[in-house]
């Protein structure tokens, strides 16, 4: 597991990712308080972009 997003106020460890795993991303933040249908936030985008990529 790697932390690969940090906080600039803080330095606290928001994003963790597996790069053993296709996907795997788990946040601290709250990607959907900034998402709309519109202008969807790049983590859902590329989310649903590799699930398509399963089906």
């Amino acid at each position: 597991m790697l932390c690969t997003g940090f906080n600039p106020d803080s330095g606290l460890v928001e994003i963790v990712e597996v790069p053993t795993h296709r996907w795997y991303v788990g946040t601290q933040f709250h990607p959907e308080y900034s998402s709309t249908v519109l202008h969807p936030h790049p983590l859902f985008l590329d989310f649903i972009r590799e699930a398509a990529k399963k089906a």
